[in-house]
């Protein structure tokens, strides 16, 4: 990977589809602990499913962010929507509570991972964001296992709450959640 941040942080639209698909579907391949859709349901989705993610930025809500390289690669992604209270991600269930910002779709490409790639000009823009919506807290769910990723919040200010939600297509399976101070 180059240095000097060869890449630049865009907001998707519905006509970016296409791309959104493909790093949806490499995100999966590579780090499937991480997201709360399996592969075969991800290939499965139809085109407008991906559409609609796509115009997610035009809800008031909800963000969807990309780190794209000067010849065009996504090289990563971060998003994040408001629930009330703690999100389920159950489909139909719906969640109780004060509103919170909920960071979710989190991934870098390996080739760009580490202190020069796009993570954290993703996090600030998602914190940014967080913060216009009159909200001072940012929270997220991560795998217990996966190390890699609680190590990286960790050293962003984010801390345990204590609390964890079972991954729907796993109650076995929990995710920890973490809360980072805006303030």
């Amino acid at each position: 990977m180059p240095d000097s941040h060869p890449f630049e942080l865009i907001l998707p639209t519905e006509a970016d589809w296409e791309r959104i698909r493909d790093i949806r579907i490499r995100s999966i391949i590579d780090t499937p602990l991480a997201f709360l859709e399996d592969l075969d349901v991800a290939e499965g989705q139809p085109e407008e499913e991906w559409r609609m993610r796509g115009r997610r930025n035009t809800l008031p809500d909800s963000l969807y962010a990309a780190a794209r390289t000067p010849d065009g690669l996504w090289v990563g992604t971060m998003a994040a929507f408001i629930s009330q209270g703690a999100p389920t991600y159950r489909v139909g269930e719906a969640s109780v509570g004060n509103r919170r910002s909920n960071l979710v779709g989190v991934w870098v490409d390996p080739e760009w991972r580490g202190p020069t790639g796009p993570v954290d000009g993703l996090l600030k823009a998602v914190e940014e964001w967080t913060t216009a919506q009159g909200l001072d807290h940012l929270y997220l769910h991560v795998h217990e296992e996966n190390e890699r990723a609680r190590r990286y919040y960790q050293k962003r200010g984010f801390e345990s709450t204590g609390e964890h939600v079972t991954d729907p297509r796993d109650d076995t399976q929990l995710e920890l959640e973490m809360v980072k101070s805006l303030r």
